[in-house]
Order: C-alpha cells, then sequence, then structure tokens
C-alpha cells in the first residue's frame, strides 16, 4: 500500500511548487505556460550557457529532482502478470509504482517533443544476465530495476524535461486510470506547438545552432568514433560477465573451505578424546581451536565476497551498459534523422510533380486522382494538394533543421561529457566499494592473530617474504 502524497491534487490545492505543470488527478490538464512559441528569441553562445538557462528557468518553479526506482513487485492475474517498481520523487515525496511499459511510453513521448535531444536510454526486454547466481527472472528484474533507475536519474538532470508534464505525471499520479488520462493529456508530441517551459527554452537553444559547412563529414567522423566505442564496450561487458562468474565461483570454493575446516575440527577433537584412542593427540584440542578459528574467518570471507557479484553487476556492468546503450541510442537518432531526411526528399518529389503537372496543365482546380496508392484526400483538388503537400514539407524539413543543430549544437558535445561522467562515476563508485570490503577484511583477519595471541608484524613481514619470492620466479622464463 503506497502513502498518500504530501499535499492531495485537487485544482483549487495543487502541489506547490509545480502547481503550474504537474497534472492532478480527475482533472483537465494544466494551462499552458502564457508564450507563444515564438516569443522567446533568446540566443546562446555555446550549448552549456543554454543549459544553464533553462536550468535557471525551470528552477523557479520545480525543484532538482532525486528519484530512486526500488522494491520490485508482481501484480495482475494470472495471464497477465507484470513487475512494478517502486519510484520515490524527492523533495516532494512522491511515491508511485511503474511497469516496465510506462518507462517505454515515456522516453517515446520526450522522445518525439525534444526532437534532436539524446535521452537517456532504457534496458532491453531482455538481457544476458552476469552470471550472479539468480534465477533468470530474479536476474532479469535486479538488472532492470538498477538500469531503469540510472535511467530516470539521468533524466531528471536535463533542464529542459525536469519540469514536463509527461515526466511529472509519471513521477506522480498515482492512481492507474489517472496516470492513463494524464498520459493522454500529456503527450504532445510537436515541439514547435508545445508551450512549456521546457519546450520553449529547447526551441531557443536550437535556434542559437549553426550547422557547420563540413557538418556531413564531421557527422561522419562522429559516427566511426561510435562504432570504436561500441566495440571497446562490447569487450568490457563481456569482460564484467566473467569477473562475476569467477566471483561466484570464488565465494563457493570459500564455502567449501570452510566447511571442510569445521569437519576438520571436529575430526582434530576426536583424535584427543582417551576413550576412543590409545594415544590421543596431545595437540588435539588447540588444533581444533586452529581449525574453527579459521572457519569462522574463512566463513567471514565468504559473507565479505558475497558482496563482490553485486558490487560488478550493479556498479561495474551497469555502467557499461548504459554508456553500450547511449551509443546504441546515439546511433539510432542519427537513424531517425537520416530516414527523416529521406522522407522529406520524397515529400519534396512528390510536390515538385504535382506542381509541374500544375504548371502544364493549368487547372489547379482539377480533382486529384485517389486511386488506390494516391495519399490524396479523396476529392481534393490539385491545388489543396499542393497546399497540403507545403505544408508537410514545411513541417519535415523544420523538423529535420531541428535534428541536424541539435547535434551540432550540443548533443555530440553532451554526449562525449556524459560518457566522461559516468565513468567516473562508476569507477569512483566502484573505488568506494572495494575500499569498504577491503576494510572488512582487515577488520576480520585482524581478529584472527588476536584470537591466536600471534603477532601481525611479524607475519606481514614472513608474507611479504614468501610473495616477493613467488614475484621473482613469475620473471623467469623456461625454456623446457
Amino acid at each position: 500500500q503506497l502513502a498518500p502524497l504530501a499535499t492531495p491534487f485537487t485544482m483549487s490545492n495543487p502541489p506547490p511548487p509545480v502547481a503550474s505543470v504537474v497534472i492532478p488527478p480527475s482533472a483537465p490538464p494544466p494551462p499552458p505556460v502564457e508564450q507563444s512559441p515564438n516569443a522567446s528569441q533568446k540566443k546562446y553562445q555555446n550549448w552549456k550557457e543554454a543549459w544553464d538557462d533553462a536550468r535557471a528557468v525551470v528552477a523557479v518553479d520545480i525543484a532538482v529532482l532525486q528519484t530512486t526506482v526500488s522494491e520490485p513487485e508482481q501484480t495482475g492475474s494470472y495471464m497477465s502478470k507484470h513487475i512494478t517498481y517502486l519510484i520515490r520523487t524527492e523533495p516532494y515525496t512522491y511515491l508511485v509504482r511503474r511497469r516496465y511499459t510506462d518507462f517505454v511510453w515515456l522516453r517515446d513521448v520526450l522522445q518525439k517533443r525534444y526532437i534532436g535531444m539524446l535521452l537517456p536510454s532504457l534496458p532491453p526486454k531482455t538481457y544476458q544476465s552476469t552470471g550472479s547466481g539468480s534465477s533468470s527472472t530474479s536476474g532479469l528484474v535486479k538488472h532492470r530495476m538498477r538500469m531503469l533507475g540510472i535511467f530516470l536519474e539521468n533524466l531528471v538532470q536535463i533542464p529542459y524535461v525536469r519540469g514536463d508534464p509527461s515526466v511529472l505525471a509519471f513521477l506522480s499520479v498515482q492512481n492507474e486510470s489517472e496516470f492513463d488520462a494524464a498520459k493522454t493529456a500529456t503527450a504532445i508530441p510537436d515541439l514547435f506547438s508545445d508551450t512549456s517551459a521546457g519546450a520553449i527554452k529547447w526551441r531557443d537553444a536550437l535556434r542559437s545552432a549553426t550547422i557547420p559547412h563540413n557538418g556531413q563529414r564531421v557527422l561522419m567522423d562522429f559516427i566511426n568514433q561510435l562504432e570504436y566505442l561500441e566495440g571497446h564496450l562490447k569487450k568490457l561487458v563481456a569482460a564484467t560477465k566473467t569477473l562475476s562468474e569467477r566471483a561466484i565461483a570464488k565465494r563457493a570454493s570459500m564455502d567449501v573451505l570452510a566447511t571442510v575446516f569445521q569437519e576438520w575440527g571436529k575430526t582434530e577433537m576426536e583424535f584427543s578424546n582417551s576413550s576412543k584412542f590409545e594415544y590421543p593427540n596431545k595437540t588435539g584440542q588447540v588444533m581444533a581451536k586452529l581449525l574453527s578459528t579459521s572457519h569462522d574467518k574463512l566463513k567471514g570471507w565468504s559473507k565479505v565476497l558475497s558482496f563482490e557479484p553485486t558490487i560488478i553487476e550493479s556498479v561495474v556492468f551497469a555502467a557499461l551498459s548504459f554508456l553500450q546503450q547511449q551509443v546504441d541510442a546515439f546511433k539510432s537518432l542519427i537513424k531517425i534523422r537520416d530516414a527523416s531526411i529521406r522522407d522529406l526528399e520524397k515529400s519534396d518529389k512528390s510536390l515538385a510533380q504535382k506542381k509541374a503537372e500544375k504548371d502544364v496543365g493549368g487547372d489547379g482546380d482539377k480533382p486529384v486522382s485517389t486511386g488506390v496508392f494516391s495519399f490524396g484526400a479523396k476529392g481534393e483538388t490539385l491545388n489543396e494538394a499542393i497546399a497540403r503537400e507545403e505544408n508537410e514539407v514545411r513541417a519535415k524539413r523544420r523538423s529535420v533543421e531541428a535534428m541536424a543543430r541539435a547535434l551540432f549544437f550540443c548533443e555530440i558535445d553532451r554526449f562525449n561529457e556524459n560518457r566522461m561522467e559516468q565513468l567516473e562515476a562508476a569507477m569512483a563508485c566502484l573505488a568506494a566499494s572495494e575500499l569498504m570490503v577491503s576494510k572488512k577484511n582487515a577488520k576480520l583477519f585482524a581478529a584472527f592473530f588476536g584470537a591466536m595471541n600471534l603477532d601481525a608484524g611479524e607475519w606481514s613481514e614472513k608474507a611479504k617474504a614468501v610473495l616477493s619470492l613467488q614475484e621473482q620466479v613469475e620473471e623467469l622464463q623456461f625454456d623446457d
């Protein structure tokens, strides 16, 4: 059972400070921002200036959001079971449950609205487990939950979409039927008619962009870079799978060691029993203590090792998978642009043919053929068809230009900066995680010396000597 929202939604009592953009349940969509699509004509020197300005504008109404995705739960009937995830959004304490298809809907709507913008990628519907030892279903749910979390974390960092009505509805509307209504109410796919603050600022950013004269060559170079990146990331993702499998195997072997040491300790106690042996082992009890202590430390080590597969999957594998998916997302963005260019060229050709037909025939009021393969409206005249296709060509050309402007104004540079930030964050999290693991190990084995009354410093020097000799041997190369 979800806790109620901090502030109940009503038209007279909307949740501050997002009253102008959040869709209240059982209510019509809020009025658009009081600004026409072309009212803002701000120009920017570079993309960071544009993003800072958008951040400042959105911050007036929407605080910086922090989201978490957790607590997967299976719901639905036997024939239509699905997993929902709990999404918490701070500082507004929104609590909602969403399924995977809801995330897909959100990204699709935003991709259509914010033309040319590289959005965070979603995990695929299926994936290959790293071998974390859990069942395939459990592994899918864990991985998907982590990747959905990364998606939302990155999405709400984009200032243009942070206050988007669809995003806020996704994060705040609890009731399923009301969320369905909010989907319809907020799904405005046309960037050029959208009057939300984020859409207006995105148009400002695109208007400030210029397409370089060598833009196509620049794009081809960047596509080549993506291919190299994809190759590296595929190898890294494969390596993390192997690393996870070995971590699981190491822990399993450690469990075997601990178990055998425990059994050995019981045997040593038996050896010291004079009622069972004519010549009992005089050191049996001391040996049993050593084995018992060793068992405890190995069992503790096994517990520490159990963190390794989680660290590998949740930190390293997740980060590398996200980067790999972002490469795919950028390649898809370029493919969408290329397909849009081809569609524009096709529409241009159709329009030119109709204009040529009018120039030759001179009769613009004659009906256009509406045969099986005709795309003209029934009863449409040649003039009407030309007017309609001129509008279509104008809209398609505007979209194609917006995509190109987005690529060259910010998205290529932002992609490069973001992947550096993502990798840095992942490695920092990995370092912090392994440092915690190392501290647990240090504490665990330091207790061993105390339990056995041994000098840790003395044995550290002896261990260094043994390891040093092994390093010397590894440097040698034998012919035989």
